[in-house]
């Protein structure tokens, strides 16, 4: 597979971990309470970033490239997952789900200029 073609994968799967996290954040900010088919795909991912090493080889690579972006540890992860689980985030792990955002964020365009050749 070509440099274009990893990149264009990677872009994908970053994009859509990063709208789902962005939809959850919207419904979490505005008060509304979100559909399990908002939360789970987040839930999910957060659990496997949270496994690292047990994570698909997707996951841990984006999870290791969101590592070097913040400074949330595997088990604050976890901990976020699991709150959202029961539908009663508190306000540290809104922030930490905020500070992943805000990484995906960064990540995809990162992502985006190495596809642009920039």
């Amino acid at each position: 597979m070509s440099d274009t073609g990893i990149h264009a994968g990677g872009y994908q799967r970053v994009r859509q971990y990063a709208e789902s996290v962005d939809r959850l954040l919207l419904d979490l900010k505005t008060g509304h309470t979100p559909p399990a088919g908002t939360i789970d795909p987040v839930v999910h991912f957060l659990e496997a970033l949270a496994q690292e090493q047990k994570a698909p080889a997707a996951v841990q690579a984006i999870g290791a490239r969101l590592q070097k972006r913040t400074a949330i540890s595997p088990a604050k992860l976890k901990v976020v997952a699991d709150e959202l689980k029961k539908r009663h985030p508190s306000s540290e792990s809104l922030k930490e789900l905020e500070t992943v955002a805000s990484a995906l964020d960064e990540e995809r365009a990162a992502i985006s200029a190495r596809l642009l050749g920039t």
